[in-house]
C-alpha cells in the first residue's frame, strides 16, 4: 500500500490550486474589461495568459473565442485574419471538448468557418454527420445555410424542405421554404423587366416579344412547378398561423413569378396575375 501524503502537503497543493484559480479568474476579468473597452488584442492576450492557470474553464475559451473573432476584419490582410480565425477556432473547439452539451461551441465554430468562406470544410464535416443522423435538425440547418451561401440553390432547397418536414407544425419553417423559392425565382429570371411585360393582345399594336431569358434563368414547366411548390408551403403556413401576413404576401409574389413562365398563354398569364393581385389585396387588408 502506498503511503498517504502528509496532510500538510495536501493542504499546500489545495492552496496552490486555489491561488492558480484566483489568478486565472483575475486574468479573465482583465480580458473581459479589455473586451468591453474595445481593445480586443489585449483581451485575447489576457485570456491566453489565463490558460496557464485555468485551462479547463469553459468560460475562458468562450470569451477568448469571442475576442479572437473580433480581430477578424473583412478585407484585412489574409494572414492577419487567418491568425485571428485560427485563434477563434481553437477556442471554440476546446469549448466543445470541455462541454459538448453546450451548443455554443459547435455553433460558433461553424459560424467562424462561414465567416471565412470555408464552405467546403463545413460541407464535408456536416454531410458525414447528416449521413449518420438525417434527422439531426442542427446539422440540416447548417447544411441549408452552407449551400445557400455557396449558391447551390437546388441543394439548399432540399434542406429547406427537410427543415419543414422536421418541423411540420411550425409555420415559420413552411414560410421559409416559400420565401426561399421566391428568392431563387427572382434571382433566376424574375426581375422587374418581366413584371412590366403584358402578353395580352392589343387592338392598337402587336404584342412585342417577351424579354429574352438568360442562360441560368428558370423557365417553363420548372418555374411553374417551383412556384406551385412554394405556394403550397405558404398555404400550409397560413393554415398553421392564419394571421401570418408573410405567407399571404409571398404567395402573391410567387404567383407573379409563376406568371413569367406563361407569356405564351395570355389567358393563363392573366389568371395567375389576378391571383397575385387578390392575395396582395388580402394581405394589405389584414395589415
Amino acid at each position: 500500500m502506498m503511503p498517504r501524503p502528509p496532510l500538510a502537503l495536501l493542504l499546500l497543493l489545495a492552496s496552490l490550486g486555489g491561488c492558480a484559480e484566483l489568478r486565472g479568474r483575475k486574468k479573465i476579468q482583465e480580458g473581459n474589461a479589455a473586451y468591453k473597452g474595445g481593445d480586443f488584442a489585449t483581451a485575447v492576450a489576457r485570456f491566453t495568459e489565463a490558460e496557464t492557470f485555468v485551462p479547463d474553464m469553459p468560460l475562458l475559451w468562450l470569451n477568448r473565442g469571442y475576442a479572437c473573432r473580433e480581430l477578424i476584419v473583412p478585407g484585412a490582410d489574409a494572414t492577419v485574419n487567418r491568425s485571428a480565425a485560427q485563434c477563434a477556432l481553437e477556442s471554440f473547439k476546446r469549448l466543445r471538448e470541455l462541454v459538448p452539451e453546450d451548443p455554443r461551441g459547435d455553433r460558433l465554430y461553424v459560424q467562424t468557418l462561414l465567416d471565412l468562406g470555408e464552405y467546403r470544410t463545413i460541407e464535408r464535416t456536416f454531410s458525414l454527420r447528416h449521413e449518420r443522423n438525417p434527422t439531426d435538425l442542427d446539422v440540416v440547418l447548417v447544411l441549408r445555410q452552407v449551400y445557400s451561401k455557396m449558391g447551390r440553390w437546388r441543394d439548399a432547397l432540399a434542406f429547406y424542405r427537410q427543415v419543414a418536414a422536421l418541423r411540420p407544425q411550425e409555420a415559420e419553417a413552411q414560410v421559409a421554404v416559400g420565401t426561399y423559392i421566391w428568392q431563387v425565382l427572382r434571382a433566376h429570371g424574375g426581375g422587374p423587366i418581366l413584371a412590366e411585360y403584358d402578353p395580352r393582345p392589343r387592338p392598337d399594336r402587336p404584342v412585342p416579344p417577351p424579354p429574352a431569358a438568360a442562360p441560368d434563368d428558370i423557365v417553363g414547366a420548372e418555374r411553374v412547378a417551383l412556384a406551385e411548390e412554394g405556394i403550397r408551403y405558404l398555404t400550409r403556413a397560413s393554415e398553421l398561423r392564419p394571421a401570418d401576413l408573410d405567407a399571404l404576401t409571398y404567395a402573391g409574389l410567387l404567383y407573379r413569378q409563376q406568371s413569367f413562365a406563361l407569356f405564351d398563354d395570355a389567358a393563363a398569364w392573366e389568371r395567375v396575375v389576378n391571383q397575385a393581385v387578390a392575395l396582395s389585396t388580402r394581405a394589405a387588408e389584414k395589415h
